[in-house]
């Protein structure tokens, strides 16, 4: 039986282990080849992750989400080619292998042991510690991209009538695909969807045509019989009937349906686009034509009624705000308030 000195004895701080052990562990980790381990692992788990987002999946299900919107963020990434930047890349997949590159070059005299597989299965546990680093960043990454989803994908109400005005079109008369003669005033009592695109653009507009096909595969029978579609030319110097009229039978739209118009003469038309706040301009060096996704929802009174763009929450009411037009059986009268 031990006395009470030995008790004390074996409490005491002497016997304690030295916290200097930790730091000799700490020490010849940092010095070792423990720390190249941790390094290489963690490096190769990160570049891994990035092959992923560069090269994996861009639809269908989280993974897709989460790997074009990672391109969207990271890599420049254009969501209407599909295409990165690759200087992007490049610095991306750059960085931990210069870091990770110096590291080795200063602990050279480790860096030869890495040949021996024993040196890996001693140093297991940093391997394993930069695998949970890189599993934890990745997670956290993933969830956050998940909940900025969810926020996201909660639009708010649509406004309805406290976002309604009443603004005048112009009466210009104009031509479409098929060479008539085309007027706004003509589609009175019919609600009536305006856009603006031009036959040679190769980023946005593919992208209206295909909202505009969406919204119209979407629409009954019965309500689609009840709207036209204009889209108005924002290259009036160029664009003919005939250009207009395969472009439109291009895409699949069929007149008079849809009326693909432009002006009898440029500055008329410019004029137009100007009047409806279709800002488009010409960048001198290359052709490109700058302009806004926007759309106008006319009412059967002829009355612009609401305007919206391509972000996320007016595609939403614009189809909330087409259903409501087209809900309305009756042409208005003209409020004398044009917000």
């Amino acid at each position: 039986m031990s006395s009470p000195a030995d008790a004390a004895e074996s409490f005491s701080p002497l016997s304690r282990p030295s916290p200097d052990g930790a730091g000799r562990r700490a020490g010849r980790f940092l010095s070792g080849p423990g720390l190249l381990v941790f390094l290489f692992t963690g490096l190769a788990g990160y570049e891994a992750f990035l092959l992923l987002t560069i090269f994996g999946p861009t639809e269908g299900g989280w993974l897709g989400d989460f790997v074009r919107d990672f391109q969207l963020w990271c890599y420049r990434g254009d969501p209407r080619t599909g295409g990165v930047s690759w200087l992007a890349v490049s610095v991306m997949m750059g960085e931990p292998l210069f870091v990770v590159g110096v590291a080795a070059l200063l602990w050279r005299g480790a860096l030869g042991r890495l040949r021996s597989p024993g040196i890996w299965l001693e140093h297991r546990r940093a391997a394993a510690a930069a695998s949970l680093v890189i599993i934890v960043g990745v997670a956290g990454l993933v969830y956050y991209a998940r909940t900025d989803a969810i926020k996201a994908a909660i639009l708010p109400p649509f406004p309805g009538k406290s976002i309604r005005v009443s603004l005048e079109l112009p009466n210009l008369e104009m031509i479409d695909q098929k060479g008539g003669a085309f007027r706004f005033a003509d589609l009175r009592g019919r609600v009536v969807l305006v856009t603006g695109v031009y036959a040679t653009c190769t980023t946005a507009c593919p992208e209206i045509f295909l909202e505009l096909r969406k919204i119209l595969d979407e629409l009954p029978p019965v309500e689609r019989a009840g709207l036209s579609v204009v889209a108005m030319s924002l290259n009036p110097e160029y664009e003919t009937a005939p250009l207009m009229d395969a472009i439109a039978a291009g895409r699949g739209f069929s007149h008079p349906e849809f009326r693909y118009v432009n002006g009898r003469e440029p500055a008329e038309m410019h004029d137009v686009l100007t009047r409806l706040q279709f800002s488009a301009t010409r960048n001198p060096q290359n052709g490109v034509i700058d302009h806004a996704n926007l759309f106008l929802l006319v009412d059967r009174s002829g009355h612009i009624a609401y305007r919206f763009t391509m972000d996320p929450r007016h595609r939403a009411w614009l189809r909330a705000g087409l259903r409501e037009l087209l809900g309305e059986s009756h042409v208005d009268t003209p409020r004398a308030s044009g917000r």
